[in-house]
């Protein structure tokens, strides 16, 4: 219970706390020593010294275990104990050494000291009960054990009877949650009651052919390559192709795009098209560019073919146009972005080590001059630039006189931190916004066709995490988005968009034909009605093992959504070894809260193969 108190802040108030949930917990502490005491009971009679030392450790290092679990569970929402987190830690933590603040340490010291203070409570308490023990007669020691049998074996059994939402969805009031014994309570009632066509029947369970499957998609990444630039109507006389722009901010939420925070940004939005409800490819920066930079899903990112490919660069370069990309960073190689964003796919290729804001400055800089440079004034073709900006990845770069939200969190805040520190650490992150916003003031000209979005979201706590790349929820994979520009008259979008769509709707601005349109999983938005968009579904990658999200249908997700509770479909999906496995409904946080029906699921897959 000491150690409880110490994480409480990374909770809410303990106030909050009925008298049965303090006892719960309370006994799920205890609980959680049974491991501990199983030693001192056991082997008190035999060997009482080393059973002293090995239950006093034990005793230390349960509750270290829970804590490390609360803090990383906070930053990354998997507990320590799950293959999630496992992969996590391995294929990922080691890439974000690049992001380190001092602020990341101060929970790892809490902890030190926290658990430093209590190893030395409990080796003297171990010591104390290993001597009373051993005066215990036989019959006593029976009983103890059968106690903590009973405990034990009947406890999880009156949980799930008497289990409290409140405090299965905070880690701190919940320790067995750690264990990853249990999982939250599903609201399965209204799927688990839906019926067939015919309303006679359950649903069948989800089964997939996958020879055919794999078929089908190799299918189509042949037809992806074929799709190529094809000529326009002969006597058609063709208008000078116009610049583009593709802007990209990490970890851009579309709060930002407002005149109080980004009054640049929001001013170009304002002459052009405005995306209120836009989705990434997925929840991290390689998921993100890859959809915004292929026209596809992130589901195909894993697929070398296509990730060596990348068709905004292929056909741009065959309609004639110069291409530049410009960042702020040099970390692609670490995250497999190298693939699409190299030297080798463009004509002018500019990264350097993170240096936060000068880097970035530097990166506007050149993007600038190479969309409006013309040596001599000599004809010169027409120009794309991808300008990748870092200055809003946390720990977020500010500038003093930038800095007009406040309190706001200083550089050094600890990461994860708890929830009193969420408004001053949101207010960190819009002066950060607004800093990178006053550099690009110089970037929007009227007549350059200029996309401005994010490669993912951010989560301050909206969903229990900190960061992206750990949740399929609605924070983590939702971003800004407008485009503005020649042909781009003011028009606002309620209906949900992607990364996808950006491509082909770029293509068709700039006067861009290709063979086969309907390659591209993204679709055309100059042409697309709103009851298309309204109609389809598309998939969202989490960065975190196989997990990918269905979004169903604008129609029946509004349908569906009465309680404002139904996200979208999780599924394990990979296009390596035809994975397809339905794990159920999501909410917005990106938690699991019913079973899945399979019906939508069924309809993105369908979608997925068929584009030939």
């Amino acid at each position: 219970m000491f150690l409880f108190a110490m994480l409480h802040p990374f909770d809410v108030s303990v106030a909050e706390l009925t008298a049965a949930e303090t006892a719960w917990i309370a006994v799920q502490c205890l609980m959680l020593q049974t491991a501990s005491l199983l030693p001192l009971v056991i082997g008190n009679t035999f060997r009482p010294l080393p059973a002293s030392h090995l239950g006093h450790t034990l005793v230390a290092l349960i509750p270290l275990g829970f804590a490390i679990d609360v803090i990383l569970f906070r930053w990354s929402g998997q507990h320590v104990l799950s293959a999630e987190f496992a992969n996590l830690a391995i294929e990922h933590l080691p890439n974000l050494l690049a992001f380190f603040s001092w602020g990341m340490l101060v929970p790892l010291l809490v902890l030190i000291g926290s658990v430093t203070v209590g190893f030395l409570i409990s080796q003297k308490f171990s010591q104390f009960v290993a001597i009373k023990s051993s005066e215990l007669p036989r019959s006593v020691e029976i009983v103890l054990l059968s106690v903590i049998a009973i405990i034990v074996i009947g406890s999880p059994t009156i949980w799930r009877e008497t289990h409290c939402q409140a405090m299965q969805s905070h880690i701190t009031r919940h320790p067995w949650n750690s264990l990853a014994l249990l999982r939250p309570a599903r609201l399965a009632a209204d799927v688990d009651k839906r019926r067939d066509d015919e309303g006679t029947s359950p649903l069948v369970p989800f089964e997939l052919d996958h020879a055919e499957f794999a078929g089908q998609i190799d299918d189509r990444i042949r037809q992806l390559r074929m799709n190529v630039v094809v000529s326009s109507d002969a006597g058609i006389e063709q208008k000078p192709r116009p610049n583009v722009l593709i802007i990209v901010c990490e970890s851009l939420r579309p709060e930002m795009l407002v005149p109080d925070v980004m009054p640049n940004a929001a001013e170009a939005a304002r002459s052009g098209w405005l995306f209120g409800q836009h989705y990434s490819g997925g929840n991290a920066t390689s998921l993100g560019m890859f959809s915004l930079l292929s026209g596809l899903e992130g589901v195909w990112f894993y697929k070398s073919e296509v990730r060596f490919a990348p068709p905004l660069n292929r056909l741009f370069r065959q309609a004639g146009y110069e291409l530049g990309f410009f960042a702020g960073h040099d970390d692609w190689e670490k995250f497999q972005m190298d693939a699409f964003v190299s030297p080798q796919h463009y004509d002018r290729f500019e990264i350097e080590p993170l240096d936060w804001l000068a880097s970035d400055r530097r990166a506007i800089k050149s993007a600038n001059e190479f969309l409006r440079n013309n040596t001599g004034g000599k004809p010169r073709p027409p120009r794309l630039a991808v300008l990748f900006l870092y200055s809003t990845h946390a720990p977020f770069a500010v500038v003093e006189q930038h800095a007009t939200d406040q309190p706001a969190a200083t550089v050094a805040y600890p990461i994860p931190f708890p929830p009193s520190w969420r408004p001053s650490v949101w207010n960190r992150y819009r002066n950060a916004a607004r800093t990178l916003d006053a550099e690009l003031a110089e970037l929007f000209h009227r007549d350059v066709i200029t996309v401005f979005t994010g490669d993912h979201g951010e989560s301050f706590l909206d969903d229990g995490t900190i960061g992206h790349g750990t949740k399929l929820s609605a924070v983590q994979t939702r971003v800004a988005a407008m485009i503005c520009g020649p042909g781009f008259a003011p028009r606002q979008f309620n209906s949900a968009t992607v990364h996808a769509d950006v491509l082909p709707t770029l293509l068709a601005a700039a006067g861009i034909h290709v063979s086969v349109p309907e390659q591209f999983d993204g679709l055309n938005l100059q042409s697309t009605s709103t009851e298309s968009l309204e109609d389809r579904t598309f998939s969202i990658s989490n960065l975190v093992g196989r997990d990918v999200l269905v979004v169903p249908p604008h129609r029946s997700f509004a349908q569906d959504n009465v309680s404002g509770a139904v996200f979208g479909y999780q599924i394990e999906f990979s296009l390596l070894d035809q994975t397809v496995a339905p794990k159920g409904m999501l909410n917005r946080q990106g938690d699991l809260i019913a079973p899945s029906d399979n019906t939508v699921m069924r309809q993105w897959l369908e979608r997925l193969t068929s584009r030939f």
